[in-house]
């Protein structure tokens, strides 16, 4: 059975701390067999350490490289683009004419602040933070400098695994409608969800949340990728076989994966 894990960082991202061919053997020996590097590329981010370019030459390079020396395991070259307003039409330029294999749509800032850093919930109760959260997810998916760029969105709900409130749950029944907009959007423009394994560990629940997932196989979603968002080796290929089973109950039979910015198709099997 293939076991894919779409989401991992090496170096080339800021706060990576495994190299690429490191990275590879650790998701060998967890019986992964599709890997993709998902570097960070955060344009405008308030952190001068994530507003960069990632060097694409470098990391298709280290790439290729260990692809000409491992077997078994599938490798592919992505991006992970963090949304800002301000910077989406020069992200959009930055990758037009780059040869990727994903790339992932995600809301690491809102109001110009990473939910990650304890001065983006300052004054704001979780309610409201979590509402303006997915209303920048909103303004990414419709945000027409985009709608050409990506192929998922990555980790709805990010901000619920930034350990604010008592209880960070980001469930479907918190905000409804809102969370109907951005799945409906994703659907309209033929693009897909990334199954987020890392929020196990600090949301108790994936990004996003379960019932998120079911909502947007409910919408008529079937575009789903999974990935482990790992920045360390002992974080390569973390709950994904649980999370294949767990999105298999939400009634979807495949999962992708992607190659020159196509889906492949992948059956979950027993």
């Amino acid at each position: 059975m293939r076991k894919p894990d779409f989401h991992v960082h090496s170096y080339f991202s800021p706060d990576g701390h495994m190299e690429v061919a490191i990275a590879t053997e650790v998701a060998i020996e967890a019986g992964i067999t599709d890997l993709c590097f998902t570097e960070h590329m955060d344009l405008g981010h308030n952190m001068e350490l994530f507003n960069r370019v990632p060097d694409f030459y470098r990391m298709k390079e280290a790439i290729e490289q260990v692809k000409s020396m491992r077997s078994g395991i599938n490798i592919y070259h992505g991006v992970e683009v963090g949304y800002i307003k301000e910077t989406a039409e020069q992200t959009a330029k930055v990758l037009a004419d780059r040869e990727l294999d994903y790339v992932l749509l995600s809301t690491h800032c809102v109001d110009g602040m990473d939910c990650y850093m304890p001065e983006a919930k300052r004054g704001r109760d979780k309610e409201t933070a979590y509402k303006r959260y997915l209303e920048t997810v909103y303004e990414s998916v419709t945000d027409i400098n985009l709608q050409d760029t990506y192929d998922c969105v990555g980790h709805l709900g990010y901000i619920a695994k930034c350990n604010y409130y008592e209880d960070n749950t980001m469930d479907y029944e918190m905000f409804p409608e809102l969370i109907d907009d951005i799945l409906l959007q994703i659907i309209k423009q033929g693009k897909g969800i990334e199954v987020n394994t890392s929020g196990i560990n600090r949301a108790g629940h994936t990004l996003p949340h379960p019932s998120i997932i079911n909502r947007y196989y409910e919408l008529g979603g079937r575009i789903i990728t999974i990935g482990s968002d790992a920045h360390r080796t002992d974080r390569v290929g973390e709950y994904v076989s649980e999370t294949m089973q767990m999105i298999k109950d939400c009634g979807f039979k495949e999962i992708a994966v992607f190659s020159k910015r196509k889906p492949i198709w992948i059956t979950i099997e027993e």
